[in-house]
């Protein structure tokens, strides 16, 4: 239950990031690639898939539990490392 609303409360992020990740443009991917650059030096990057929120969606992040492919790709979303962020929301 807690999975379903941690989803639901995410919703527009995680569409968006799906979203761009199927309809891939060019700015985006530019911004996605710096941010996944980001993400797999952090030690909080799951390769293994024990944190995500969405089984057999790994690689994700440890702490927010996000599939990192659309994370990086929402725009509006900004990385939750708990020393701070580590890339911020983006406007094209």
């Amino acid at each position: 239950m807690k999975t379903l609303m941690i989803i639901w409360k995410n919703k527009g992020l995680i569409l968006e990031g799906v979203i761009n990740r199927i309809f891939k443009r060019d700015p985006i991917e530019i911004i996605a690639k710096k941010r996944l650059a980001i993400c797999k030096k952090c030690p909080l990057y799951d390769t293994i898939g024990t944190k995500c929120i969405t089984p057999g969606t790994h690689p994700c992040c440890e702490q927010c539990g996000c599939t990192i492919s659309f994370k990086v790709r929402s725009l509006s979303s900004s990385c939750p490392h708990p020393d701070g962020p580590k890339w911020k929301e983006e406007k094209l």
